[in-house]
């Protein structure tokens, strides 16, 4: 067969799917025989056969694409193995009118009905768009562009096949397994991976890929990974007007304050800020991109909604009908995600309240530092009193507030700590019942204002508040709005632990010696805690969020259960080792590395014993540790929040579970 030829003619070529399959066939000493209805590639991905096809015999070892013509006979013996693989069936013709060389080539050479194999150098992303067309081909939504849908994935993967038929054409060369691997991670970095998913779809162990990889890139896999995620991030944010939230989700990151944090890192500002910069570079240019919003990215889920600022958002399954309740049964990638809270923002825009300018850019180091002076100066001279706040605006407050408007409800437990319920929240009736941590709390009069992004200004406006309290970033768009009921204060709590916070919210309200009072109360619970544990400060402990699949999982490391491990001023738990995937999930696998002695399932309490079940259904659960010593516990998610409240809740449960 002539390469030429077939290129030449599959660029002139109309093409239809016709059907699309997907088999995993066991040995057998009989063949298996398919009489080919229509031009079809088998694309083998594991397992040995033997096939062949019009008496054209093949020996497949892996992966292998095999083509063959309607009215062929295909014959498959699997002896050895499990045999997995493909059937993409097509019908291809020459669009009319045509070139009477192209008319006279198909007549001499009719590619699509010849035999032929080829073994692709990169497999991987022949792979992923035969799987997407099996998923087009089999998806119930859209039906009407379905077909549509299935011949625009089925022109890409042809595409592909002749590019690497091509550069193999011209250059016989071995496979390149980082190579292979990058182009992996290019391919599906929106998705979730990691290391053990990368290594197993390349057929080659962890060390080995680990090694082979940094030994070529100087990073590994995970770090190369982020490195991608982020430099599409910053594409996205500097040529669209997608959300922050919506860039996150669709670069990979359905935990938009990991997103937050590793963007920092790798930019040197967070992305609201860079947005912001880079938009207000391009000031009014007629530049085409900027009217793009969604298309580059994933709308949100509609129940993918905001948790304390531009750097925390949580799914909250069913926000608009009832209570997170549902969340274990999301699906991966679009529908993941534990609870993220009060991790920090971005800095707003600049607006004045009461007279006074504000920065347009203060950092939150300097509005810390600021802010603990403001809290000194604030002991001799209660009212009235101004407050930078995160946005980098004064703010005068008159008089000490009696009615406090939240726009976020994590933020309640720490107005709760202080002795002064908001009189509103937005979500306040699913959290004060749900929330284990809030349901001491649940017979106070807690107006539910709605959603976070979405709050009732009209409601907001008839309860007539002397404060209201929003997060910077996350409620930017509705500051305006918000100004006319009430003075304003955008939090920005990036770099704050939850004592820098509490004396925060206290500046507020003037009750800061309420809050040294409190934070003393619980530093002492944690100190004492400390010392019951001291007896299996040895053992190591582990918090999983599950994901909703009953097979993967996310490890709460420091950066959610920081106080736990903080040997200094914390709990001083030993943590099995790092084991970060940025964000990603991890397997039953990946959690056998970490092996701990002691696991807490964090998810709703109502839930363990279902999650139990299935865990110990897997054989691979059952070899843990943990669950061989019957040392695995709930606690709820409301701990996630890292909170006042769900720090005293889990200290609490630690030593119920942990001194037995």
């Amino acid at each position: 067969m002539n390469l030429n030829d077939l290129i030449q003619l599959w660029n002139h070529a109309s093409m239809k799917v016709m059907d699309v399959r997907h088999y995993t066939v066991r040995p057998r000493k009989e063949s298996y025989t398919y009489p080919l209805p229509t031009s079809v590639f088998l694309y083998a991905v594991r397992g040995d056969a033997q096939v062949q096809v019009q008496h054209i015999h093949y020996t497949v070892r892996s992966v292998q694409l095999i083509h063959g013509g309607k009215g062929l006979t295909l014959d498959l013996l699997v002896t050895d193995s499990e045999f997995e693989y493909y059937l993409i069936y097509y019908k291809a013709v020459l669009a009319l009118p045509c070139r009477q060389d192209i008319v006279g080539l198909l007549e001499r050479s009719n590619v699509f009905q010849l035999p032929y194999t080829f073994t692709p150098q990169e497999p991987i992303s022949l792979l992923y768009l035969a799987d997407k067309l099996l998923k087009t081909w089999n998806s119930a939504e859209m039906d009407a562009l379905r077909p549509f849908h299935a011949r625009t994935i089925f022109h890409q993967f042809v595409c592909e096949l002749l590019q690497q038929m091509n550069g193999q054409h011209d250059s016989y060369v071995k496979p390149d397994l980082v190579m292979q691997a990058k182009r992996y991670i290019y391919d599906h970095y929106a998705e979730p991976i990691t290391l053990e998913a990368l290594a197993a779809a390349l057929n080659y162990s962890i060390p080995y890929l680990s090694k082979q990889f940094k030994l070529s890139t100087g990073q590994s896999p995970i770090d190369y990974l982020i490195d991608v995620r982020l430099n599409k991030a910053q594409e996205l944010l500097s040529q669209t007007d997608a959300t922050v939230q919506e860039v996150a989700v669709g670069v990979g990151y359905m935990d938009l304050s990991y997103f937050i944090r590793a963007f920092k890192k790798h930019a040197g500002c967070t992305p609201g800020q860079y947005k912001e910069h880079r938009h207000r570079k391009r000031g009014s240019s007629d530049n085409p991109m900027t009217r793009l919003r969604s298309v580059l990215v994933p709308s949100l889920h509609p129940n993918y909604n905001t948790f304390i600022s531009e750097n925390d958002y949580q799914l909250v399954e069913g926000e608009k009908e009832q209570m997170l309740k549902q969340g274990t049964r999301w699906k991966i990638p679009m529908l993941m995600l534990g609870i993220a809270l009060f991790l920090g923002a971005c800095s707003g825009t600049t607006n004045v309240i009461s007279g006074s300018n504000g920065s347009n850019s203060t950092q939150s180091a300097q509005q810390t530092t600021e802010a603990s002076t403001q809290k000194n100066e604030s002991v001799t001279q209660q009212w009235p009193r101004t407050y930078k706040d995160g946005a980098g605006r004064d703010v005068v407050i008159n008089s000490e507030p009696k009615k406090i408007v939240v726009t976020h409800f994590g933020m309640m437990e720490y107005f709760f700590a202080l002795d002064t319920p908001p009189i509103a929240s937005t979500l306040a009736d699913r959290m004060l019942s749900s929330f284990e941590t809030l349901k001491p709390y649940a017979n106070m009069k807690v107006k539910d204002i709605g959603e976070v992004t979405t709050p009732d200004l009209e409601m907001m406006a008839e309860l007539g508040p002397d404060l209201i309290v929003a997060f910077a970033g996350t409620h930017n768009d509705v500051y305006e709005d918000l100004s006319k009921i009430s003075p304003v204060v955008m939090i920005n709590n990036a770099d704050w632990d939850w004592s820098e916070t509490l004396r925060q919210y206290a500046q507020l309200i003037g009750k800061e010696q309420l809050a040294e009072d409190y934070i003393t109360k619980l530093q002492s619970l944690m100190k004492e805690t400390k010392t019951k544990l001291s007896t299996i400060q040895d053992k190591t402990v582990t918090f999983l969020r599950p994901t909703g699949d009953g097979n993967t999982f996310y490890v709460l490391d420091d950066s959610t259960v920081n106080y736990v491990y903080d040997q200094a001023n914390g709990l001083g738990m030993k943590t099995p080792g790092t084991y970060k995937l940025e964000g990603d999930v991890v397997s039953l696998e990946g959690i056998t590395l970490l092996d701990p002695d002691y696991i807490f399932i964090v998810d709703h309490v109502e839930d363990f014993d279902a999650h139990m079940t299935e865990l110990n259904k897997s054989k691979v659960w059952k070899s843990l540790k943990a669950a061989k010593g019957n040392h695995v516990f709930p606690l709820d998610v409301s701990i996630s929040t890292q909170g006042p409240l769900a720090i005293e809740h889990t200290t609490k449960q630690l030593i119920r579970f942990l001194t037995k």
